[in-house]
C-alpha cells in the first residue's frame, strides 16, 4: 500500500494517454471500466515512494502497487469497476477495515471469477460495501476448499492513507 504524503508530478492525461491507460487497467483486471469516457478529465500523479496513481474529480481511482495497478475503493464504490468479490462475515469485518489479511474461516461467499493472484474485492455480507482491495493466493475453487490460513493478501483498505485521501 503506497504511503501517500503528497502528489508530485500531477498533470492531466491526454485523450490518448487516457484510452492507452485505461486499456491497459481494463486488460490486468480483466474488467470492463464504466462511466469513463473521452470527456472523463482523468490525471495521473506520482506519489513519493514512486508509485503512480490515477485520479478523477480529486478522488484517487486506481493505484500502482507492485507494478501493477489496482482499483481504489472509491472506484468500486462509485461502480466504476467490477472486480470479483469475497464476501466475510461480519466478525471479520473490524480486522478487515483495519488492513489484516482475510482468513479463510472468515469468508462466507466467494465468486466465480476469483483467480490465483488475481484482484478481489472484499465486502461485509450485510451490506455488500467493499471494505478492502486485496489479492487472492488460490483461485475460486481451491477457495472454497480450504478450511484455514491466510487467503487474502489485503493491499488497501477503509481507513488507510488513500482512503484518508480522498475523504477531503
Amino acid at each position: 500500500m503506497p504511503k501517500i504524503e503528497r502528489i508530485k508530478k500531477r498533470h492531466l492525461l491526454k485523450k490518448r494517454e487516457q484510452r492507452d491507460e485505461l486499456a491497459k487497467i481494463e486488460k490486468e483486471l480483466g474488467s470492463s471500466i464504466k462511466g469513463l469516457d473521452a470527456k472523463s478529465q482523468l490525471e495521473a500523479g506520482i506519489l513519493d515512494d514512486g508509485s503512480r496513481i490515477l485520479l478523477l474529480k480529486g478522488e484517487i481511482i486506481f493505484f500502482q502497487h507492485e507494478g501493477r495497478m489496482f482499483p481504489a475503493l472509491r472506484a468500486l464504490l462509485n461502480g466504476l469497476v467490477d472486480v470479483p468479490r469475497v464476501t466475510v462475515d461480519m466478525g471479520a469485518v473490524k480486522f478487515v477495515v483495519n488492513g489484516a489479511d482475510i482468513m479463510r474461516p472468515g469468508i462466507t461467499e466467494v465468486d466465480a471469477r476469483v483467480k490465483e493472484n488475481g484482484i478481489v474485492m472484499i465486502v461485509d455480507e450485510n451490506h455488500g460495501k467493499p471494505l478492502a482491495v486485496g489479492i487472492s493466493k488460490m483461485s475460486a475453487e481451491d477457495l472454497r476448499a480450504a478450511t484455514s490460513g491466510k487467503v487474502i493478501k489485503s493491499i488497501h483498505h477503509i481507513n488507510d492513507d488513500l482512503w484518508v485521501f480522498g475523504k477531503s
